[in-house]
């Protein structure tokens, strides 16, 4: 396994810490090279520090995908110093607890440019090298939100949402040059925004973690590796698809009477 991406590079945004971090350190230990890019330049270096330690060749970029420019400045230079790009893993987001009616414009538009247009942005500049390289994968990390609605998170789910047709989108119109585009869709994952919850909120976690029906929280590396899955040629039959990891939250609603019975 450690050889499976040798000379397979990988862009990733959100890097420097959570799932995008866990990502870089799986294609890492696979013997993958990184683009490691994050609005924190130092968790971007620290997260491209410890993927060489792994193994890995890695680069580390400062990158607000907000910022049009900004992508398209790194996107250049990293191609520059990597030679290509054969996998774009889009991980960035954010979230903001209000509703429509608690929202004012600046919070919307920041929420869909991090995570959802940021998708577009990096697959328009990551697509045709990926062409060049002939084909590859892109994996999109959409969330459990953009299936099932949570309450106040009306810009998340949006945007989630979009991301999930987006691939779709892409899946189809892609295939034909040997680009394969899926998501993953995961429950609540203890990255730093969910600890940061649990600090605002003390004394949540069991409740939130009782959703699903494994009973805890998933950790960053158990999304990163079907992640890299979809990235890599065991998956290679795999396009348009959203992969649902939450620990079964979202396989059904349990009656408790039914156990009674």
């Amino acid at each position: 396994m450690r050889e499976q991406f040798a000379g397979k590079i990988a862009f990733i945004t959100g890097a420097g810490a959570g799932i995008g971090r866990s990502i870089a350190l799986e294609w890492a230990r696979r013997g993958g090279t990184g683009i490691v890019t994050d609005m924190n330049g130092e968790q971007a270096q620290a997260t491209a520090a410890e993927a060489a330690r792994e193994g890995g060749r890695a680069f580390h970029f400062t990158m607000d995908v907000k910022s049009l420019p900004a992508i398209r400045a790194t996107f250049a230079e990293a191609i520059a110093q990597a030679g290509g790009i054969d996998v774009l893993f889009n991980v960035a987001g954010t979230n903001l607890m209000k509703n429509v009616e608690e929202m004012v414009d600046e919070e919307w538009y920041s929420i869909i440019d991090t995570n959802l247009t940021s998708v577009y942005r990096c697959s328009n500049q990551a697509v045709p090298q990926i062409r060049k390289r002939g084909g590859g994968a892109i994996v999109n990390i959409a969330s459990i939100a953009g299936i099932m609605a949570e309450n106040r998170c009306a810009a998340y789910s949006a945007s989630k949402g979009g991301v999930v047709l987006l691939t779709r989108n892409m899946a189809m119109d892609f295939a034909p040059y040997g680009i394969r585009v899926n998501a993953i869709c995961p429950g609540s994952t203890r990255t730093p925004r969910i600890e940061n919850y649990m600090r605002n909120v003390p004394g949540q976690e069991r409740a939130i973690a009782d959703l699903c029906p494994l009973k805890r929280f998933a950790e960053p590396e158990e999304i990163a590796r079907p992640a890299v899955f979809l990235a890599s040629d065991e998956a290679s039959y795999i396009t348009g698809a959203s992969l649902v990891v939450d620990g079964g939250l979202t396989a059904g609603f349990r009656l408790p009477l039914f156990d009674q019975l």
